[in-house]
């Protein structure tokens, strides 16, 4: 993309390091970014929708304020998949570089991007079952869970997140009486979903044996977000790397029929 096909957009509402570069209207079909090209910005959509593909396949659906081009900051500034404009879409730019800067200074913007990502791996695979692993965040809290103990339960509401520390025979994920899976390595976390997209619970986790389990209060994630931006970071990383991981698995998936 070049700069010079960019609208310039004055923002005095934030600092100069951390506002969109400019802003640029595109016409349906119009394609935003392309896989394998070198990209060094992401994109926030303001009006219209997208469409994501890889190796010219539907991936999902983009929308109003949905984030992409984020995979560049993983992937030495290449984009791993093609983003194209279905309708008239105006979409805000900002360099890929600063997304730290934005994670330290403006966490509501943090949490519309961490949202955003998570909700397009959930389109990708249609569902959250894969594990979370973060390494060096902050301890907040820990709370000890005796053998048969729920943790979450499906169908609530709920917005804490959760680490887990220790366990004697792990963690049990069932819906709706049936076991969907289990937790059983330490430094997993589980319960992101709920607490970013702000839905009800959809599993039941309870512990098997003792478990010792860390607990991110996330009623108010952008109050989280800036107080630990380490976690911030963290989740970031591996939601962005579960997104480039779900849109492989699918393009192989599709291979194999």
């Amino acid at each position: 993309m070049s700069i010079e096909d960019i609208q310039t957009k004055k923002d005095d509402d934030t600092t100069k390091d951390i506002s969109a570069i400019g802003v640029k209207i595109y016409k349906p079909k119009q394609t935003i970014i392309k896989e394998g090209d070198n990209n060094e910005y992401f994109f926030v959509i303001l009006e219209g929708t997208a469409e994501v593909l890889q190796k010219g396949k539907v991936m999902r659906i983009l929308k109003e304020r949905d984030v992409f081009g984020v995979d560049g900051f993983f992937s030495n500034h290449y984009s791993t998949t093609t983003v194209r404009a279905l309708s008239k879409t105006r979409i805000a730019i900002y360099q890929i570089d600063i997304i730290d800067d934005i994670i330290y200074s403006k966490p509501q913007l943090t949490e519309r991007i961490l949202a955003s990502i998570l909700n397009q791996l959930e389109q990708t695979t249609q569902i959250a079952e894969e594990n979370i692993i973060i390494e060096g965040v902050t301890d907040l809290n820990e709370v000890v869970y005796e053998d048969g103990e729920t943790i979450i339960k499906e169908g609530t509401t709920g917005y804490d997140f959760f680490r887990l520390l220790r366990t004697e025979g792990g963690l049990l994920a069932t819906r709706k009486g049936k076991k969907i899976g289990k937790i059983e390595k330490t430094g997993e976390f589980f319960g992101e979903m709920s607490s970013i997209l702000k839905q009800p619970r959809t599993a039941t986790i309870s512990s098997i044996g003792t478990s010792v389990v860390q607990v991110f209060y996330g009623n108010n994630l952008s109050d989280l977000i800036e107080s630990y931006p380490k976690v911030a970071r963290k989740l970031l990383d591996t939601l962005s790397l579960r997104l480039i991981k779900a849109n492989k698995t699918i393009i192989e998936l599709t291979k194999e029929k």
